[in-house]
């Protein structure tokens, strides 16, 4: 059959090859093979697509934003030194934060307590903020667990406190110089 049949040469050698490919078990083994391999990843892809769309109703840890500002001064003393560690607490006031020339307020907080935290749980110090919303944690080294304070030693420091029923803690490190 010439429609079926086409000729080619190579190299001064003429040969005739089929135009169209015959189905044999074994390539009809493949084929279906590869139609489930890529009927399966199909499947798959909508899966991810499908599923990365949904909202979820609740966080596995609820995030709430801090109801203050914590700034922090002071991070590397002496080894004889005290630390001392400033604080000022600020509440963000957002009213005016669409107005572009009035922005937004920073109010310090007056009377807040703050508990000062090592290892999550020891509590070395409690601050109270004063009219201005600041508070110095003054603490020697011996009192935040390093008895013999070394160069390049580091302590992590927690300050935790509740402002409008709202917990929230502030992470600081202080090394010896």
């Amino acid at each position: 059959m010439k429609s079926s049949m086409t000729k080619a040469s190579h190299k001064g050698m003429s040969f005739y090859h089929k135009r169209f490919h015959v189905t044999t078990k074994k390539n009809y083994k493949h084929m279906k093979k590869s139609f489930n391999i890529y009927l399966v990843l199909a499947a798959f892809t909508t899966l991810a697509c499908t599923q990365s769309c949904v909202e979820a109703e609740d966080l596995a840890t609820p995030n709430v934003a801090s109801p203050v500002l914590v700034l922090l001064n002071g991070t590397s003393f002496g080894a004889e030194s005290p630390v001392t560690v400033g604080t000022r607490f600020l509440e963000l006031d957002k009213t005016n934060i669409l107005d572009y020339t009035k922005g937004i307020d920073s109010i310090p907080v007056p009377n807040l307590n703050i508990a000062v935290f090592i290892s999550n749980t020891n509590e070395v110090a409690n601050l109270v903020t004063s009219s201005d919303g600041s508070a110095d944690l003054v603490i020697s080294w011996a009192d935040l667990g390093l008895a013999s304070a070394k160069t390049g030693s580091s302590v992590r420091l927690e300050f935790a406190g509740i402002y409008k029923n709202v917990s929230f803690r502030k992470y600081h490190t202080v090394r010896v110089k």
